[in-house]
This record gives structure tokens, sequence and C-alpha cells, in this order.
């Protein structure tokens, strides 16, 4: 462990992933993608075959899976807590069938409980679920709650792109209203059978740039479903976070651009963005994109996260919040404040 005083104590990470023991079996023995082959250095590399994913390998190191390592990196850094969530990115759910993939949902929130009860203070979790099968996954939030200790759920953020595909995911939401869930909205693409998401788009030139800007419009695409309609009025006691800023700074130029008169105004500026939290993971961890959110969003909604596990080193991101030019008392709020508060009225302990 280093010697070096973290620059700052006391984080709260609310953007990070884990890989479970029962999905690697899982993923280990299919014969077709998505599935897990040994790269040349032994590790698991993962070949998938979802919407938005690509042909390359993904290589999972041991910071996916060393819970030990996991909390001696937190402590080298400063981080308090951890959420845990499914990488939905991995486009996993969007690939299989609901018979499939129901087994492999189940077991790996099994687990993440066992996680979440070996570290109560330094970790918490949501379930992963179905998106091809809405009914089994209300149970399984339900279970995820009641049984297992999570306290909510992570969906891929295209189950939000728009009203046609969010409306789908009703009864889901019913029931965490019930529950007084945390929603998690990452990257990714619902089950097929859900309408109204993106098109899958290939590129032949700038692959790398435009792919980051298909996400970017993806997950202000959600924002603007969950902002700009009165879905969430139904749920109020739902919690809803939205990763890499809702659209690494998309979002909170929309915003600004609808307070102009006479040219934007027309967007409308909606008093709903006040309903969610967006957090700094990935895309969203540049110094003047937390700038902007922040000004034009209110440090208020901005929450910590690292993505830790396909990132290995969360002490960059800190760093990026310490570089944003904003004020220490917004930098406390988006490093520590909304979370603490939030993992308080989910019934979270960070203990003393």
């Amino acid at each position: 462990m280093s010697q070096t005083q973290a620059p700052v104590q006391g984080v709260i990470d609310l953007h990070s992933h884990w890989f479970s023991p029962s999905s690697l079996r899982f993923l280990s023995e299919r014969q077709s993608s998505p599935r897990l082959l040994p790269g040349a250095d032994g590790a698991p590399n993962l070949h998938r075959a979802g919407a938005g994913t690509t042909a390359q390998p993904f290589a999972l190191g041991n910071h996916w899976f060393d819970l030990d390592a996991r909390i001696e990196h937190f402590d080298q850094v400063g981080v308090a807590h951890q959420l845990l969530s499914w990488p939905t990115t991995l486009g996993i759910d969007a690939a299989l069938s609901a018979s499939e993939s129901l087994g492999l949902w189940r077991d790996y929130n099994n687990e993440l409980a066992g996680v979440v009860r070996q570290y109560p203070t330094r970790l918490s979790a949501v379930a992963a679920l179905s998106t091809s099968d809405i009914q089994w996954s209300v149970g399984e939030l339900q279970r995820a709650h009641e049984e297992l200790g999570l306290i909510g759920a992570v969906l891929p953020v295209n189950a939000f792109a728009s009203l046609a595909a969010a409306s789908r995911f009703e009864p889901l939401l019913a029931k965490a209203q019930e529950l007084g869930s945390h929603i998690y909205l990452h990257t990714g693409y619902a089950h097929p059978q859900v309408p109204g998401q993106p098109p899958v788009l290939l590129h032949s030139d700038a692959i790398e740039a435009r792919r980051v800007l298909d996400i970017a419009w993806q997950f202000a695409s959600a924002t603007i479903t969950l902002a700009h309609s009165d879905l969430l009025d139904r749920y109020p006691d739902v919690t809803v976070q939205i990763a890499m800023l809702g659209g690494a700074g998309i979002i909170a130029n929309l915003v600004e651009l609808s307070q102009v008169p006479g040219h934007f105004d027309a967007v409308g500026h909606s008093p709903r963005y006040q309903r969610l939290l967006f957090d700094t993971g990935a895309a969203g961890r540049g110094a003047q994109a937390i700038a902007l959110a922040t000004r034009v969003l209110g440090a208020e909604q901005l929450v910590f996260g690292s993505d830790y596990a396909p990132v290995p080193d969360i002490a960059p991101g800190i760093a990026q919040v310490l570089a944003a030019p904003i004020s220490a008392a917004e930098r406390e709020l988006i490093l520590r404040g909304n979370g603490q508060r939030l993992l308080a009225s989910k019934g979270i302990s960070l203990g003393s």
C-alpha cells in the first residue's frame, strides 16, 4: 500500500462494476458469443455479440474480481464507500434470451449480496435485471430489496432513450416506487424487443471518437426522456442516477441554451432535472465538463463516479473533480455530500 496521503478522504464513489464468480463461470462455459475465452496472458477476454458492442475482445483484469485489492485501493486513494453494479456496457442482456439470462442475473445478485454483507460499510450494490422479461425483473427487484440487502437496480441507458422505450419499464418503476429503489442508468442497449432505442451506427472513420459521441447522445436522450416528460412524476420516491454527466456535457449545454430568449427557449427548461443525479464516471470525468454541469445543473445534482474495474485507478477521476474550477463547497457535495445523503436515504450506514 502506498504511504502517500490521498489528496481527499471520505470519497463516495457511485459508479463502479464487479464481475462475480458465477458470471465468469457462465460466460466461460458458453460455446458462442457472448462468451469468455483466455487471452494470450491467460486472463479472461470477453467476446461480445450485443447491440452497440465491438468485435474486439474485452480483457477483464484482476481488478474486476479481487475485492481485497479493491478495498486496499480505496484506502490508497481516499474512497470511503463504493456502489457496485453489473457492467451493462458489455451487452450481455441484450444478446441473450430471457431463458438464457435469468439464471445468470439471479446468481449474480446472490453473490453481490454476499459481497455487501462482507463489506457493509465499504460497499453497497444495485441488482442486475432482465430487460427481456420485465415481470421477472419486478419480482427480482423486490427480492433484491427484501432478501438481498441491495438498494435498487442498474439498467442500460437506452432502455430510457425514448418514451416508447421507457414505457416498457413502467411495471418495474411502479415496484421501484413501492420499494424506494435507486435506479442507475449505465451505458448499453436493452434487449432488442424493447422499442424506441437508438440505431446502431456503423462508422468507417474516426471510429473511437464517433463512438464516444454516440454514447454521449444516448445518455442525453435518456436524460431528455426523464426530464421532459411526466414519466417520473408517478414515481416520486424513486431516485435516478445517470452516468457520464447525462451525456458528457451535452445536457448542460441543452439546459443553458433553453434559457436563451428568442431562439432555443422552445426547448423549455424543466424542473424535473432536479429529480436526477448525474455521475462523473467515464466520459463525464473531464474537469471542464464537471464545471459546466455544476454551473448549469447545480452541484446538488452531481455525484462522484470512477468507473472502477474498466478503469483500474480511481485517483485520476478524483483529480478531475479537484481540478474543476468550482468552489470548495461544490466539490465537497460532489465528492462526498450528495453520495452520503443518497446512501443514507436508502438505509446504508457508512460507519464512523
